[in-house]
């Protein structure tokens, strides 16, 4: 079975005309604090340091997406015919309770287009490539819950907003924490009484910006066009720092736990 779906990430990564690309295991921790958030949990609770005989401060890869990122500027892929698609599989290392659905240290499988333009094309062809892993794998009835998170325009005033509403709630103390540093992850807290608290927050699809909207919309038509089916979740912002615009999951119908997820990044490389 493991070496099955080594060869599905290879065959689909290779149909879709992806390259593979390996990273480190061991990263500095600036790479991750800067890209993924200090108020991710992630950089919160999740990284494995490791004590160097220098004064680096380096870990065990929590995720791909970043070092990707690091590598794509480095070794100068920015030269090579935009934009770059690759994709990986290898193993990643995070604090976490097994019954939480990952241990620490887990696989993943994963698509990146880095470079060219913004054409919303590439969010759908990664979640198309997504999608036929877990399809190649014999898992079926998979439906994509997708959102906008809008860009750096448009998410001021909605954060403004959210920020009112929580203030008025009795949210949680990692919530009322968050609101003061990254409103919009509070929308990921999975305790009960703040999941109850996000049925009536704003949503950020009511203050996107005309260029977000029109995105979104070509996303959802590109989905459409796959046959790919999918569910406005208004809710959705996952919990990493350095998406933009499109993110989401893939789920199996009838089910809770996500199988997969991912999300635009346009600010990733500058913020490098």
């Amino acid at each position: 079975l493991w070496e099955r779906l080594r060869k599905i990430t290879r065959e689909v990564g290779e149909q879709y005309n992806f390259m593979r690309i390996d990273t480190p295991l061991v990263e500095r921790a600036e790479l991750f604090e800067r890209t993924v958030g200090q108020e991710s949990d992630i950089v919160e609770k999740q990284m494995y340091a490791i004590k160097g005989r220098q004064k680096d401060r380096l870990v065990l890869r929590p995720e791909f997406t970043a070092p990707v990122a690091r590598a794509y500027i480095e070794h100068g892929l920015d030269h090579l015919p935009q934009p770059v698609k690759l994709y990986y599989i290898g193993s990643l290392y995070r604090h976490e309770q097994p019954q939480e659905g990952r241990y620490r240290q887990f696989h993943q499988s994963g698509f990146e287009i880095l470079g060219g333009d913004d054409d919303p094309v590439h969010d759908a062809h990664v979640i198309a490539a997504a999608r036929r892993f877990l399809a190649e794998a014999k898992i079926e009835k998979v439906t994509a819950h997708i959102n906008s998170i809008g860009c750096k325009v448009c998410r001021a005033p909605y954060r403004k907003k959210l920020t009112d509403y929580y203030k008025r709630q009795s949210a949680c103390k990692t919530c009322k924490r968050r609101l003061m540093v990254n409103p919009l992850r509070v929308l990921d807290c999975k305790e009960a009484g703040c999941q109850e608290i996000k049925k009536d927050a704003p949503a950020m699809i009511d203050f996107l910006c005309i260029a977000c909207k029109g995105h979104l919309k070509l996303v959802l038509e590109y989905l459409d066009e796959l046959k790919i089916p999918y569910l406005l979740n208004n809710y959705l912002v996952r919990g990493l720092d350095y998406y933009n615009r499109t993110v989401f999951e893939l789920f199996v119908d009838g089910s809770n736990h996500a199988l997969g997820g991912g999300g635009r990044y346009d600010y990733l490389v500058e913020m490098l």
